[in-house]
């Protein structure tokens, strides 16, 4: 395993005792969790927030991020670290109107001192109206994406945004075989998926549906900005895929796999009820002792 640690090589100047890789989308963003011992070799180093620090092993590579925390204790001290910097948290109130996904994401970037970018998604598409909230620019677009039917992950300084439908239809990066009587294994129902999502407003009203949902509830959304009857309809579609997808989860555990990765493809076969096409919420890998944990949502491709 190889430490960076602002652009330097340090890993011949410390002994990791424990190693934890955090890779997620949505409201969360990648962590890195290092316990190490020789504290006083790494204060030397004079650490301090925001500093960059890149973990890889192997072929993998678990990306840049910044220094969010040292905890000496007992000679041992624990770092941790996330995709965010520290500007990327701060709470703000801001409206925009009539700006594009591509420009509302620039925005917060500056503001976070990150870069951004956009797959699957028309970054073009004019937003009439939004707010940020009181809420950090990650938590805003989190919210926001999710209501365009994307899912922010936070890579390598850019607060990056990923269609989920965009990252369903992508070529499965994995194909594995799981039995039912196979240990580390669980398939989870996690709510009750909805036949129809409503977003209503005073100036705009749209229905979604999941044609794959005979019999489910109705949900009805009338808290949201919606100013016209597109904008309407692609948070409906949005909010719809992302509330269904989460009715199902199924949870791996297994040795390290790199290709765990958040928003990608895994397709299962076995003959089973977890026979399909999934894709990844969040993986966590155990650099030391060789273990990745892995959770997926059910790809969706019926909502109308």
């Amino acid at each position: 395993m190889k430490i960076i640690y602002e652009n330097t090589d340090i890993s011949k100047y410390v002994q990791v005792r424990h190693c934890i890789v955090r890779d997620t989308a949505g409201e969360r963003c990648d962590s890195l969790e290092l316990e190490m011992e020789d504290a006083g070799k790494w204060f030397r180093w004079e650490p301090k927030r925001d500093d960059r620090i890149r973990v890889t092993h192997q072929d993998y590579d678990a990306g840049e991020m910044y220094l969010h925390s040292i905890l000496p204790a007992d000679g041992r001290f624990l770092i941790r670290a996330t995709a965010l910097p520290c500007a990327a948290r701060n709470r703000i109130y801001r409206s925009y109107a009539g700006k594009t996904l591509e420009e509302i994401m620039s925005s917060c970037g500056a503001s976070s001192g990150m870069g951004s970018r956009i797959y699957g998604l028309d970054g073009k598409t004019k937003i009439p109206y939004v707010q940020q909230e009181d809420e950090s620019c990650a938590a805003f677009l989190s919210r926001l994406l999710r209501m365009e039917g994307a899912e922010l992950k936070c890579v390598d300084g850019r607060l990056t945004a990923i269609g989920i439908l965009y990252a369903q239809e992508r070529n499965a990066h994995q194909t594995i075989r799981l039995s039912a009587d196979q240990a580390g294994i669980e398939l989870q129902n996690t709510g009750e998926k909805a036949r129809t999502l409503t977003v209503r407003t005073a100036f705009a009203s749209c229905t979604a549906s999941d044609e794959g949902v005979s019999l489910g509830i109705q949900i009805l959304r009338n808290d949201l900005p919606a100013r016209t009857e597109l904008q309407a309809g692609r948070w409906a579609r949005g909010l719809l895929l992302a509330h269904n997808r989460r009715c199902e989860t199924l949870c791996l555990q297994s040795e390290f796999n790199q290709g765990f990765t958040a928003m990608t493809r895994i397709d299962v076969t076995g003959g089973t009820a977890m026979d399909g096409n999934w894709l990844i919420a969040d993986a966590e890998h155990d650099l030391i002792e060789g273990t990745s944990k892995v959770r997926m949502h059910r790809c969706i491709s019926t909502i109308r």
